[in-house]
């Protein structure tokens, strides 16, 4: 199940995501240790490296919202 942006009802960019995480206080690594990802897969798919359309990549832009 993925979470939607609740202002637009639409899924969250990447940069909506980073600064979801921001406003919680939380990093890319703590929030990547926490939710048993590698910080380099989460790190890629914030910048957009990494499109998340398979694999890790993808369970990370599920679980970010972005998917």
């Amino acid at each position: 199940m993925s979470k939607v942006n609740s202002a637009n009802g639409t899924k969250k960019s990447a940069i909506e995501a980073k600064e979801a995480l921001r406003a919680e206080g939380v990093t890319l690594t703590e929030w990547s240790k926490k939710k048993g990802f590698k910080y380099r897969t989460v790190s890629e798919v914030v910048r957009g490296v990494n499109k998340g359309l398979y694999g890790e990549g993808h369970r990370v832009a599920v679980a970010l919202g972005m998917k």
